[in-house]
């Protein structure tokens, strides 16, 4: 194939030629990459009829711009109809069926000036009664829109819609009876601290239009929304969301005391995500006084749980996590990092101060991420004793919050003396350490050093195929492949 693909002078009818249906041509060409689907698209007539709709199965528009108070307006008349044809292009009967994303987002202008003379909403009103052309949409992303009652219920008239994301969105409630409701799978919520932008004047919420039968997966990390979401649609669930398997929240306390009293309504959920403040808050739980009241009801153990250690023992039970993603709500950082002896107390215990995470929980993980100030030979010690069957860590090292941050963030000698002297589990397979403090080149190991541990290594962890140091990658891929990251 990658002789066809060099050779643009060849006939139409090489499809024949090859003897291939363009069903499995087809098929071969969804898997390419985007820069190799257009050299194919340029190939030949039969390669351009087939591929070039697969170059459009993504679609971003970005015709309105927003002044610094968010503002949105279109600049100029020439922007609406060059918007419009490639509207109308995209959704021809021979381009339309190949899409599967569509984003419609502002763009950022600096300086921008309003202009009051058109407004934004034209082209969304244009794109909204195009969508039921798309019909193979999955996902579709908006961002500073406000979507009313009648542009909601022609999204609600979207069926093969699987993913919806709104960002800084105001969504109106539906009044009429209209029994349609927005059967998407996953939803995102993003906006900023504007508790109104997902309100209306009628103090109705925008999340009344979606079907909670279908929900699988929603993030929103907006305190003001996540309630919201929790007391007004959670809660008014007559059955619970019965299909939520995956959930993000804010790491904010009164969000997490609400969904804990109604957890229960989500009684197949596997992924808790506690989505990690960009500055510690006084709000947010400390081991000594926060306290979560406790459910009747028997709760599904998560597989999956990314959060502040303090609020592991109070939503996660032993037997199913599997992947397990730690940080921290003590004032140590602005990040949520925690420094070796916080990690070891929690892990091992011997801290007053820090309460210890149950080992029924740990010793079924098999995938730990870690934000840690800086590391040391006792964190990992503390990880070899707790993590019986782990195969992948990843160990993310913040920026500068402690003394010395540069040279305590970890010594490239001390991690590779650690592999070869603790005792990791023998399942290990990925190691990866990340710092925004570049470790200096001056202590990086020397191609022979490098090369007896790499063999050391392979004797000890058999199954240990990668090991990366942010500038340091060693590769141990013993079957030849290179193994790009973890």
């Amino acid at each position: 194939m990658g002789q066809l693909i060099n050779r643009p002078s060849r006939a139409p009818s090489i499809i024949a030629q090859v003897g291939l249906a363009p069903e499995l041509w087809l098929a071969i060409f969804e898997h390419l990459p985007f820069l190799t689907l257009r050299d194919v698209a340029l190939t030949c007539q039969s390669f351009r009829y087939l591929a070039q709709p697969l170059l459009f199965r993504s679609l971003t528009f970005c015709p309105y711009s927003l002044d610094t108070n968010n503002e949105r307006f279109i600049h100029c008349f020439e922007t609406v109809e060059r918007t419009k044809q490639r509207i109308q292009f995209c959704s021809s009967a021979r381009i339309a069926h190949a899409v599967r994303e569509c984003k419609f987002y502002p763009r950022y202008i600096v300086g921008a000036v309003l202009n009051p003379k058109i407004a934004y909403n034209v082209l969304l009103d244009i794109l909204l009664d195009t969508l039921p052309l798309f019909i193979n949409l999955q996902s579709l992303s908006f961002m500073f829109v406000d979507l009313s009652q009648s542009r909601v219920l022609k999204l609600c008239a979207l069926r093969s819609l699987g993913s919806l994301f709104l960002g800084n969105c105001t969504v109106e409630h539906v009044q009429s009876l209209s029994p349609l409701k927005l059967q998407v799978a996953d939803l995102t919520i993003t906006c900023d601290d504007k508790p109104s932008l997902f309100w209306n004047s009628h103090n109705d919420h925008g999340l009344s239009i979606f079907s909670p039968d279908h929900l699988r997966s929603v993030s929103i990390i907006n305190p003001v929304s996540a309630s919201q979401f929790l007391n007004d649609f959670l809660g008014n669930a007559s059955q619970g969301l019965l299909q939520l398997r995956c959930l993000t929240l804010p790491c904010d306390l009164a969000v997490v005391r609400t969904f804990r009293s109604l957890l229960h309504l989500i009684p197949e959920l596997a992924e808790l995500k506690f989505a990690r403040p960009s500055q510690i808050q006084h709000s947010l739980p400390k081991d000594e006084n926060f306290s979560l009241p406790k459910h009747s009801i028997p709760l599904k153990p998560l597989s999956k749980y990314k959060g502040p250690r303090q609020l592991l023992p109070h939503f996660v039970r032993p037997g199913a996590l599997e992947h397990l993603d730690l940080w921290s709500t003590r004032p140590v950082s602005t990040n949520g990092s925690m420094n070796p002896l916080e990690l070891h107390g929690a892990l091992v215990g011997g801290d007053e101060l820090v309460s210890v995470c149950d080992q029924e929980v740990l010793k079924t993980v098999q995938m730990l991420e870690l934000s840690v100030t800086h590391v040391n030979a006792l964190m990992l010690y503390a990880i070899c004793t707790r993590f019986p069957i782990l195969r992948s860590l990843y160990v993310y090292v913040g920026r500068g919050f402690f003394v010395d941050a540069a040279t305590q963030a970890w010594n490239s000698e001390m991690i590779m003396d650690a592999l070869l002297t603790l005792p990791l589990p023998s399942t290990i397979q990925r190691l990866r350490l990340s710092s925004h403090s570049a470790v200096p080149r001056s202590e990086l190991m020397t191609k022979d050093r490098l090369a007896r541990c790499k063999r050391d290594l392979r004797v000890k962890y058999p199954n240990l195929s990668f090991v990366s140091l942010d500038e340091l990658d060693i590769n141990l891929t013993w079957g030849g492949n290179r193994v790009l990251d973890c």
